[in-house]
């Protein structure tokens, strides 16, 4: 292509993208209007560097190369400025890259959250109808040991003669150790073509769904349930994204389409990288309100009971509703 054809064909894009950095120099500190053009940009960054490189390569005229160089150091020097600004980022990930995500995977979180809660409805029920069906899942030294955690007798479990302020921050990082890192399994299992993701899924909530109906047929409402309510929400929803997340990749190896495996799990795992950041994130919010609220003895059931109920109405608003707009 001649030069002046070349010039002819792509000017009014250079005009564009000079006019989106005199935008976009100028909203710095206007965080709505300059969210708004930021997206466009990095598009348009790559396709100035392109014609740069073409310019070059088939030596053009020096004034051309010089412009298109001013335009492309000008825009780098704008990307770079604002690598720091990562909150801003952060932000819309919260707010609408998340939740948008998980709308996109709707049918994989089905999938998980079936494969999660039947088995816990059902399991619970057999083991409040059955005081001994627990043992079937998990041996009698586990069942002990989970008793004896919410026996109304254990006096752990009162503050002023058990835990300690500075024991709450202790249990913060263990259920964060812990609970993260059940999250990270059950999607790093989707791997084994989807099958661990759903033997994880199905186990724990056999797991939880039993020890939920165990203990209330053993009488230990007033301990167990208060607990729970708090953090339920957002530790059981983040389960079960992590599972979609997981189910996402193995189903990618099972039918790749027309791509390769190899290429079809990195496209999967890109899709799904949202997916378990925001579990990761809900996880770690759920081991901060175990800690420091659901552990707190003091705090009368009833209210737990309602912030338990407004969490849950609060979580799946935010996930069905968020970025809705956007």
């Amino acid at each position: 292509m001649k030069q002046l054809a070349f010039e002819n064909k792509y000017q009014t894009f250079w005009h564009e993208f000079s006019s989106l950095l005199d935008q976009l120099e100028g909203l710095e500190n206007k965080n709505e209007n300059f969210e708004a053009l930021w997206p466009k940009f990095p598009e348009h960054y790559r396709k100035m560097c392109q014609f740069l490189s073409v310019a070059q390569s088939r030596q053009y005229s020096p004034v051309l190369i010089d412009y298109l160089h001013h335009m492309v150091l000008r825009g780098h020097r704008h990307l770079y400025r604002q690598k720091p600004a990562i909150w801003s980022a952060f932000k819309h990930f919260l707010a609408q890259g998340f939740p948008q995500a998980l709308r996109r995977e709707w049918r994989v979180w089905l999938l998980s959250s079936g494969l999660f809660y039947v088995p816990a409805i059902c399991m619970g029920l057999m083991c409040y109808l059955d005081g001994e069906f627990l043992y079937s899942l998990v041996t009698y030294e586990q069942v002990q040991e989970i008793e004896y955690m919410y026996d109304p007798s254990n006096l752990k479990l009162a503050r002023p003669e058990g835990r300690e302020s500075d024991s709450d921050f202790l249990m913060f990082g263990y259920y964060i150790f812990n609970n993260v890192g059940i999250d990270f399994k059950t999607y790093a299992s989707g791997l084994l073509f989807g099958l661990g993701s759903a033997f994880f899924m199905v186990f724990n909530g056999l797991f939880i769904g039993g020890v939920a109906g165990h203990l209330s047929n053993k009488g230990f409402i007033d301990t167990f349930w208060p607990f729970v309510a708090g953090h339920s929400a957002l530790e059981l929803t983040a389960a079960t994204i992590a599972g979609a997340a997981g189910l996402k990749l193995g189903y990618a190896l099972i039918n790749p389409k027309n791509y390769t495996r190899t290429l079809a799990l990195k496209k999967a795992g890109i899709e799904s990288f949202a997916l378990i950041s925001g579990a990761g994130l809900m996880t770690f919010l759920a081991a901060f309100v175990e800690g420091f609220w659901s552990a707190t003895p003091d705090i009368p059931h009833m209210v737990k009971y309602s912030v338990g109920i407004a969490a849950w109405f609060a979580v799946l608003s935010y996930l069905l509703l968020a970025g809705r707009k956007s």
